[in-house]
């Protein structure tokens, strides 16, 4: 599974612009107009999270999948600013915009879906970027247009290339990619129930689910939100921080514990800890934008 000169493929099939708006107060009803606000922006999608993270740790990263040919500006200057790959493939109209609007003590969450005026595509061309890489992280929804299969299709053709393949996905297409067998899946506690048939609540839940899933995938982790993951069995707690924004905490997670594991050959359990820590340390950037990589060793380090 390790391998200390891992090169890392990202695959993002529904890329979005975050947004995080920050009002001064809670909404108190209808027609409320808010003038004094604040605004943080930032390209992103769950593995276009994955990848700066792991450009970011030094890592030799390409990253693919679907862009709006309208707005690929900011994610060509994102990629080009920490030296990834483009392998993405340029479809009509724009890449979807998701907004966090947080407010003290409250926030509520707009995503919206990825190129809904694309009718299909088959989306396989940017696999071929993963060539000379040895981990795909295929992460994220996926988007209409593809169709439910196409991550089962995409996981098997990147293990048939020689790759270990990390999948973060959700639903149905998590359902049948599983068949596929990838090395390393991520589901979080409610993603759960439809792949085991029920959302762990307890340690015995957590447990049960573990054991269910690696019957398909080789190692499984489960984020149970703020409070921590659970890594093949074993329970991590996340170090407390101040939240402004959940944005990429999940996918900061994996691809701290990608680097950790493929990249710098650490154990599973200290591993899982600096995946924990670069979560929670996610949580205190807006927008989805990465931590700093003190911060992170900080709360590692406070965990032990």
């Amino acid at each position: 599974m390790k391998d200390a000169n891992a090169g890392f493929f990202c695959l993002c099939m529904s890329p979005a612009i975050d947004a995080t708006v920050r009002l001064q107060s809670a909404p108190k009803g209808e027609g409320e107009i808010f003038k004094d606000v604040a605004e943080d922006e930032n390209v992103g999608g769950k593995a276009v999270n994955v990848a700066r993270w792991l450009a970011l740790r030094g890592a030799k990263v390409a990253c693919g999948g679907l862009l709006g040919e309208d707005n690929d500006g900011p994610f060509k200057r994102e990629l080009s600013r920490y030296s990834i790959a483009d392998g993405f493939e340029r479809v009509p109209g724009a890449t979807r915009r998701n907004e966090m609007i947080t407010w003290p003590g409250g926030s509520v969450k707009l995503n919206r879906s990825a190129f809904p005026n694309v009718k299909s595509i088959d989306g396989m061309d940017c696999l071929r970027r993963a060539r000379g890489c040895n981990v795909a992280i295929v992460s994220g929804s996926l988007p209409a247009c593809c169709g439910k299969p196409f991550y089962a299709d995409a996981v098997g053709r990147l293990k048939d290339m020689g790759l270990k393949v990390v999948l973060d996905a959700s639903g149905e297409a998590m359902r049948l990619a599983l068949d596929a067998g990838p090395d390393v899946i991520k589901p979080n506690a409610e993603e759960c129930e439809a792949l085991v048939g029920f959302v762990p609540r307890s340690a015995d839940g957590f447990l049960r689910a573990t054991d269910i899933l690696q019957k398909k995938a080789g190692h499984v982790i489960i984020s149970d939100g703020g409070s921590g993951a659970w890594f093949d069995g074993e329970f991590f707690a996340a170090p407390k921080v101040d939240v402004a924004d959940t944005t990429a905490a999940g996918d900061t997670l994996l691809a701290e514990y990608c680097w950790r594991t493929f990249g710098e050959i650490l154990s599973a359990p200290e591993a899982a800890r600096w995946a924990v820590a670069a979560g929670s340390a996610a949580c205190t950037m807006p927008g989805g934008a990465p931590p700093p990589a003190d911060l992170v060793a900080a709360l590692a380090k406070a965990s032990t």
